[in-house]
C-alpha cells in the first residue's frame, strides 16, 4: 500500500528535523574544543618565562596549553584564579599518579627491587599531595597582605615538591618493569616547574 501524501511530508519533516537536532549536536560538541587563551592567561605564561627557577625555555607554550586544557581559566578575573586552577590541574594529574602506583604495587612481587622503587615514588608523591594543599590553602587565605613572603613560601613548597618528584625520575631510570610512569612523572615535574613559575615572586 503506497504512503498517502500527507505521511510522507510528515515523514520528511520528522526526518529533517532529526537531521537539523543531530547537525547541531554535532556541531556543539566538536566546536568547542580548546578555550581560547584569554589575555591575562597570555601574560601570565610570559610572565612564568622570566619567573620560572629552573630555565625551561619552552615553559611558556606549556603554561597555555596546560591553562587552555580547563575551562575555568578563561572565568579567571587574576593571577590568583588562575593559580588555584593550575593548583587543581596540578592536584588532578598527581592523584592520578598515586592511584596508579597503588594498582601496580598489588600486582608487583614483593620484596623485588621494582616494588622497592614504586613505594618510594608512592611516598614522594604523598608528599607532592600534601604540598600542594598546603600551597593551595595558602592561595585561597590570601588577604592582600605580605604578598612577596606569601610567594616566597610558596616557591620554596614547590621547591620541596619538585625534590619529591625528582627524588622518584631518579629511581625510575633503567626500570622497565616501572617504565610506564617515566613520561608521567616528567609531566608531572613540568607541572610542578610550571605552578612554580605562577606563585614566584
Amino acid at each position: 500500500m503506497a504512503p498517502t501524501p500527507m505521511a510522507t511530508i510528515v515523514f520528511s519533516a520528522i526526518v529533517f528535523m532529526l537531521l537539523s537536532v543531530t547537525t547541531t549536536a554535532q556541531a556543539g560538541g566538536s566546536g568547542g574544543g580548546k578555550p581560547k587563551a584569554t589575555n591575562l592567561m597570555v601574560e601570565a605564561c610570559k610572565s612564568s618565562t622570566f619567573n620560572n627557577p629552573y630555565g625551561d625555555p619552552d615553559i611558556e607554550q606549556f603554561c597555555l596549553t596546560t591553562l587552555q586544557s580547563d575551562n575555568r581559566s578563561t572565568k579567571a578575573k587574576d593571577l590568583r584564579d588562575l593559580q588555584l586552577v593550575a593548583v587543581d590541574i596540578l592536584r588532578g594529574r598527581v592523584t592520578t599518579i598515586v592511584i596508579k602506583v597503588k594498582k601496580m604495587l598489588e600486582n608487583i612481587k614483593k620484596g623485588t627491587v621494582p616494588m622497592r622503587v614504586l613505594s618510594l615514588c608512592e611516598v614522594d608523591y604523598d608528599t607532592v599531595v600534601s604540598v600542594i594543599n598546603k600551597c593551595d590553602a595558602m592561595i585561597r587565605d590570601y588577604q592582600g597582605d605580605e604578598g612577596g613572603l606569601r610567594s616566597i613560601k610558596l616557591v620554596r613548597w614547590m621547591d620541596m615538591a619538585y625534590d619529591r618528584v625528582h627524588e622518584c625520575s631518579s629511581e625510575l631510570v633503567d626500570m622497565p618493569a616501572v617504565g610506564a610512569l617515566v613520561n608521567e612523572n616528567d609531566e608531572l615535574g613540568m607541572l610542578v616547574k610550571l605552578y612554580t613559575a605562577l606563585v614566584a615572586p
